[in-house]
């Protein structure tokens, strides 16, 4: 029997971002909330459930150089019947998924929906049955929201069901600086 469990990399955002994203959240993607608090991904789906401790010590390697960073929330983004908090420079973000997925092809982003080889970076605030429903949403205007990346978390879950992700583990940046 294949285990229904599938694991990522995000960011999840710190208590003051929280604090704006999750009244949206439960409002407009209230199951995702359920399952995860407001986060960026940087890669999903990842490794699987057997091979989680052993990837740890490879992204606390991998990631060991990158010296933590900032990232400001300022304005929303669009995809089809989806809203997102969109960050003002998405660049150090991207290069955190380029280098996960340089090291480890294999796993290309959302199973290469989008393309294999890049991301767009964004924190999911509303889910929509329909592009119509997206376009009749009211999302307050916000002032930009700044927070510092210091660590990832390699989180396990499973896929589309009302579970709570967890942390498996943390990943610390620039734990060589």
């Amino acid at each position: 029997m294949e285990h229904p469990y599938t694991s990522a990399i995000v960011i999840i955002a710190p208590h003051h971002i929280q604090a704006f994203a999750v009244p949206l959240m439960r409002k407009y993607s209230y199951e995702s909330m359920l399952r995860i608090p407001a986060h960026i991904t940087v890669l999903f789906p990842f490794v699987p459930l057997n091979e989680l401790d052993a990837t740890a010590v490879r992204l606390r390697d991998l990631y060991a150089d990158v010296p933590p960073f900032d990232v400001t929330l300022d304005g929303y983004g669009y995809f089809p019947r989806t809203t997102y908090l969109r960050p003002l420079y998405p660049s150090p973000i991207k290069a955190l998924f380029r280098r996960v997925h340089t090291a480890f092809p294999e796993y290309p982003p959302y199973r290469g929906a989008f393309g294999d080889d890049e991301i767009t970076p964004h924190m999911t605030v509303g889910e929509f049955a329909s592009e119509a429903e997206r376009q009749q949403a009211v999302f307050p205007p916000y002032a930009p929201l700044t927070f510092t990346v210091r660590c990832l978390h390699l989180i396990v879950g499973v896929e589309h069901e009302p579970l709570p992700w967890i942390t498996h583990d943390v990943i610390p940046l620039g734990r060589r600086s």
